[in-house]
């Protein structure tokens, strides 16, 4: 997998990818189990607001995205990248790179002129990829959360 002249596919996610999208959401710092992830994709991926993409080489998953139809009162429909990661060992070969321009493709084709993407402060090389392919920082905030029930979700 190592070779840069292997095919990279970009290709909508499967249930039967659940443990290595679950060792890739692991690596982004989202530690999930095939399980959880395999729940979370039965929910996914029958819905038209939700698309998982899968960069695969050789039959192996290398890289997600996940970005989600959406629409906000105030602001109208929008696109937002909720996800996206290339297996560590594999990065800065152009994968993550490939999955953000298919998702670019999938929100454009449902008629919306902008991609969301919400990115951690510690994540200094994310910005500047993000950055790198045309992005623009819009905003500082700050992502409040409040647990709602004893087991967190």
């Amino acid at each position: 997998m190592s070779d840069a002249t292997c095919e990279v596919r970009i290709r909508e996610a499967r249930l039967a990818d659940a443990a290595r999208l679950a060792d890739l959401s692991t690596q982004l710092g989202y530690p999930s189990t095939p399980a959880e992830i395999g729940a979370r994709l039965e929910l996914l991926l029958p819905s038209a607001e939700h698309m998982v993409l899968v960069a695969e080489e050789g039959g192996e998953a290398m890289g997600f995205a996940h970005v989600h139809l959406g629409i906000a009162l105030e602001t109208g429909p929008r696109a937002e990248l909720l996800g996206l990661v290339t297996d560590q060992a594999l990065r800065s070969r152009g994968i993550g790179r490939r999955l953000l321009a298919e998702a670019e493709r999938w929100a454009a084709a449902r008629g919306l002129r902008a991609l969301f993407v919400r990115c951690n402060i510690v994540r200094t090389d994310a910005h500047r990829f993000y950055e790198a392919l045309g992005y623009t920082c819009s905003k500082t905030q700050k992502y409040f959360r409040k647990p709602l029930a004893e087991t967190e979700n």
